[in-house]
């Protein structure tokens, strides 16, 4: 689907906007979730992972023809638009640490290493009768937990973030999706100890 629209977008002249900051910086197993199509946005976005979350950061990259566009002494072609904290030494000095941490082959190994701890969880719990339609995008793991109310505002969302915030575990459900975005440096220990308390909470309850 995205091939087409990309594809369509540029038949007709319209500009395409990638939002990576979710998935940008090696969170979906690729250095962006662009990288798994041939065809690439004329705008990026990206944030969060930029400074591996230490530092609130965000950037906006485009493409030349876009970036030429506003580039000119004449100040009527002027892309008027700023921000009071913008290059802020401490964010860009965690944002450049981060992308050196991330070029580094031991990070791209780790990140490899949770993708595949994620689907060998995922494979060995495909016919759970509570976890279902486990996924799995790189270091990103979801799945929905089985009651009545299955959308974003299921009310056992509260239930579940305060079954895992309890043991120790700071997860993100939404409604009755939980997704698991752990950080790279995470050990095979404390994913094991995350895995065993999301098979453990339909137990518990």
């Amino acid at each position: 689907m995205c091939y087409i629209l990309l594809e369509l977008c540029r038949n007709e002249g319209v500009l395409t906007i990638a939002d990576e900051v979710m998935t940008g910086f090696g969170r979906t197993g690729k250095y962006f979730a662009s990288d798994y199509l041939d065809q690439k946005a004329d705008i990026f976005c990206f944030s969060k992972g930029i400074t591996g979350g230490f530092m609130p950061f965000g950037a906006t990259t485009c493409t030349d023809e876009i970036y030429n566009a506003f580039l000119s002494a004449d100040k009527a072609k002027t892309f008027f638009h700023g921000h009071s904290y913008t290059a802020n030494p401490l964010a860009c000095a965690a944002a450049l640490a981060s992308l050196e941490l991330l070029r580094d082959a031991d990070t791209l190994n780790r990140i490899d290493n949770i993708s595949s701890r994620h689907r060998d969880f995922q494979s060995k719990n495909l016919n759970n009768q509570y976890w279902k339609n486990i996924r799995v995008c790189g270091t990103i793991l979801a799945m929905e937990y089985a009651v009545a109310d299955q959308n974003y505002f299921s009310s056992v969302r509260d239930k579940l973030y305060t079954y895992f915030i309890d043991k120790g575990i700071l997860l993100r459900p939404l409604g009755n999706t939980l997704y698991v975005l752990p950080p790279y440096c995470i050990s095979n220990e404390e994913l094991d100890y995350i895995y065993g308390h999301i098979l453990a909470y339909p137990h518990t309850h």
